[in-house]
C-alpha cells in the first residue's frame, strides 16, 4: 500500500513542478535566483512529501480498518452477526492484505455464528431429549401413566408437605381379581387391553392434582393430596362400580368383565414419624382383606386402631 501511495503522491507532485520548470524554460526567469530557489525548494518539498506523506495516510487508513475490526470483534462477542465489514463484493487478484485480512474476519464471523447457531440446536436437542427420557422413565410404557417410581416420589414429597401440617393423604391401591386367569384363557393382549382401561377409569374418576399410577402388573394407586377418610372412600366406591360396570370390549363379537379389590388408608393427624412406607403397607394390608373376603370389594384400614373393615 505504501509504495502504490508513493507512486501516486510521486504523479500528483511532479506535475506541478514539470509545468513550473516548462514555463521557465528558454524564459527571462530562467536565470533568476529567486525562482531558481523556489524551484528547489518545491522539489525538496516535493521529494519530502513522496516519502512522509504515503506512510502517514497508509498509517490513518490502516487505523481506520483497525477500529472497524476491533468493532467488528466487540459485535461478535455479544453475539451480533448481523452488520459485517462494509467491502467490495468481489475480491481481486492484487487486492493488499488489509483487505485480505478484513475478507478473512468476515468468514471467520459467519463460520462462529453457524457454529453457534448449530451448537444451539444441539443442547436444545439435547434438553428435549433429556426431557423425554424423564417423562420415560416416570411413566409406565403400556398404560402412560405414573410407574412405581414416580408413584413413591410424589408419595414422599406430598408426605412430607402435608403429613406434617395437618394436612390429609389418602391412599387407594387396586388390584385385578383372577387376571392371571384372563390372561391364560384369552391372551396376554388382552390382558393388555383390560390394564389400558383400567388406567382409563381410574384416571376419569380421580381429581385434578390426584395421581394415578401403575405400580407393577395388574396393580394399581392412586394418590390423594388433601383428603380425609369418607372422601376417599368416596372415590373408590366410584371406581370400584364403575369398573364392575364396564364392559372391556376385545374385539366385535367378544366382551368381558373383571372387578378389582381396593384397600384404602388414609393419615388425617400429626405423625412426622410415620413414613410413606407405613401408608403403602397399611393401604396394602387393606386390600389383601378385601381379596381375602371374597374380592370384589373396598376395605379400609384405620392407622389409629389398625382395624380394616369393608365399606362397599
Amino acid at each position: 500500500m505504501v509504495s502504490k501511495l508513493r507512486f501516486v503522491f510521486l504523479i500528483l507532485l511532479m506535475i506541478p513542478q514539470s509545468i513550473m520548470f516548462w514555463m521557465a524554460f528558454d524564459s527571462p526567469l530562467r536565470g533568476n535566483k529567486y525562482i531558481n530557489e523556489i524551484e528547489a525548494l518545491t522539489l525538496a518539498s516535493a521529494l519530502f512529501l513522496i516519502l512522509v506523506m504515503p506512510s502517514l495516510v497508509s498509517d490513518w487508513l490502516i487505523g481506520k480498518h483497525l477500529n472497524s475490526m476491533r468493532q467488528l470483534c466487540s459485535r461478535v462477542k455479544q453475539g451480533n452477526y448481523q452488520e459485517l465489514l462494509s467491502l467490495p463484493n468481489e475480491a481481486r487478484d492484487e487486492e493488499d492484505n488489509i483487505l485480505t485480512l478484513m475478507r478473512d474476519m468476515n468468514w471467520m464471523a459467519r463460520q462462529i455464528e453457524f457454529r453457534e447457531k448449530a451448537l444451539r440446536k444441539a443442547v436444545d436437542d439435547l434438553q428435549e431429549s433429556r426431557s423425554r427420557m424423564q417423562v420415560m422413565a416416570m411413566t409406565d410404557p403400556l398404560t402412560a401413566i405414573a410407574n412405581r417410581r414416580c408413584f413413591f416420589d410424589t408419595l414422599e414429597r406430598h408426605f412430607k408437605a402435608l403429613v406434617c401440617n395437618y394436612h390429609p393423604i389418602s391412599l387407594l391401591v387396586f388390584d385385578v381379581d383372577f387376571f392371571k386367569k384372563v390372561n391364560d384363557n384369552y391372551g396376554h393382549q388382552t390382558g393388555d387391553i383390560i390394564l389400558l382401561e383400567l388406567a382409563r377409569i381410574i384416571q376419569e374418576n380421580s381429581r385434578e392434582g390426584d395421581l394415578a399410577a401403575r405400580i407393577g402388573g395388574e396393580e394399581y394407586a392412586l394418590l390423594l393430596p388433601e383428603t380425609d377418610s369418607q372422601q376417599a372412600v368416596g372415590i373408590a366406591s366410584r371406581i370400584h362400580k364403575s369398573i364392575a360396570n364396564h364392559d372391556f370390549i376385545l374385539n366385535e363379537n367378544q366382551q368381558i368383565s373383571v372387578t378389582v379389590s381396593i384397600g384404602v388408608c388414609t393419615i388425617s393427624q400429626f405423625l412426622c414419624y410415620f413414613d410413606k412406607e407405613k401408608l403403602y403397607n397399611y393401604a396394602d394390608q387393606a386390600l389383601y382383606y378385601s381379596k381375602n373376603i371374597g374380592r370384589n370389594s373396598v376395605s379400609v384400614y384405620d392407622p389409629d386402631s389398625h382395624f380394616i373393615h369393608k365399606v362397599a
